[in-house]
């Protein structure tokens, strides 16, 4: 089977030269099949510039949503460690009844407290026998026996609020200013 050149060249109505000028012409009106840097090189400007702000967006998008993700997980290992202290304090709150004496501590915000106790809870206190602590959920403070507060302490430094504990006295210091061991 031939095709309509062969045909139109076996009629005589073109001529072999013709038939080689036609297959230049369509050659050259055919674009360059390069490989990418040809087509990088006919790229646009305007391409270029849309193509890299496709991927600043998608950078940032990425980034937005890594932040989020970091945001839930410490949020949720904030949640974690609140009902831990919760379940400690609920199971080793030291019951007082007293309100003889008052016992100052410092608060998480930095302002003193006050908590009426009794005078042997207060010996307790002083001795480092017991500790008090935030209670997750309560505006009262906690005391706690001293092997519950190391638990506590085990799981939120910041939520002991004073002890006079076996490796150091805790809230003696300024709350603003950061633990050099823990850098919390």
């Amino acid at each position: 089977m031939q095709n309509l050149r062969d045909k139109l060249l076996k009629a005589g109505v073109v001529s072999e030269k013709d038939v080689q000028e036609a297959e230049r012409k369509k050659r050259d009106d055919r674009p360059p099949s390069g490989g990418f840097k040809a087509r990088a090189q006919q790229e646009t400007e305007e391409q270029r510039q849309r193509r890299e702000a496709f991927a600043a967006r998608e950078a940032e998008l990425a980034e937005d949503r890594r932040r989020e993700a970091a945001k839930k997980a410490e949020a949720r290992q904030q949640s974690e460690r609140a009902h831990k202290i919760r379940q400690l304090v609920e199971a080793h709150r030291i019951r007082d009844q007293g309100g003889e004496a008052s016992f100052h501590f410092v608060k998480r915000s930095g302002k003193i407290g006050r908590l009426a106790v009794s005078a042997e809870t207060a010996r307790l206190l002083e001795a480092g026998a017991a500790a008090i602590v935030e209670d997750p959920g309560q505006p009262e403070p906690a005391v706690l026996p001293g092997p519950a507060a190391q638990s506590v302490h085990a799981v939120d430094p910041r939520a002991i609020r004073f002890w006079n504990g076996p490796s150091k006295p805790i809230g003696f210091e300024d709350p603003r200013t950061p633990d050099p061991e823990t850098g919390v």
